[in-house]
């Protein structure tokens, strides 16, 4: 267990919430609002999963169950997955990950969650970089999995074809965008 999660879950165990709470709101909840508002979330449903983990986190803790070999940040992020999934579920919201179950301790999939966040983060600074319009167009295709002619009319464009061209544009310089960044593509390839 790191240096931090040792001081947190003391902090925990002695009481002084205050301070594990100013910890976990800042990187892990950081992590959960990003994976959720990726797959079909809100800010706010972010944010209640979040609290609902950590108040899993605080159980796990309090009554002994959680272990020194689990890694913090990765126990909350699974737990908050977990309950976004089933929330989507019965939302009949679509998922974009694959569910990987509860097992805290094994680190292949810790490094796993590691790189995927990595992934992300880089692709959303590139994806950032893009005009607003084709920011609409790709999140239109690849999230919503619209036709073009149901973005023409979404967009308010003359027809399919000149949403088509749109996309096409967009997808070239996206990729350019991601060729042209080394560590991206570094990163993508694991």
């Amino acid at each position: 267990m790191k240096d931090n999660s040792k001081i947190i879950i003391q902090c925990i165990l002695t009481g002084k919430n205050n301070e594990a709470l100013a910890y976990l709101y800042k990187d892990p909840l950081r992590k959960i609002r990003k994976f959720i508002l990726m797959n079909s979330g809100t800010l706010d449903d972010a944010d209640d999963v979040f609290q609902d983990a950590v108040i899993v986190l605080f159980q796990y803790v309090r009554n002994g169950k959680y272990k020194e070999e689990y890694e913090l940040d990765a126990f909350l992020f699974r737990v908050a997955k977990n309950a976004w999934i089933d929330i989507a579920r019965k939302k009949q919201k679509m998922i974009k990950t694959s569910f990987t179950g509860f097992d805290i301790g094994d680190d292949h999939d810790q490094l796993r969650d590691i790189i995927k966040d990595e992934q992300l983060t880089l692709f959303q600074t590139l994806f950032d970089k893009l005009e607003d319009n084709c920011k609409k167009i790709l999140s239109y295709v690849i999230f919503d999995k619209k036709s073009m002619k149901e973005i023409s009319t979404l967009m308010g464009m003359k027809d399919e074809k000149v949403a088509k061209n749109q996309h096409y544009r967009c997808k070239k310089y996206f990729t350019k965008l991601v060729s042209e960044n080394k560590e991206t593509l570094n990163l993508l390839r694991n």
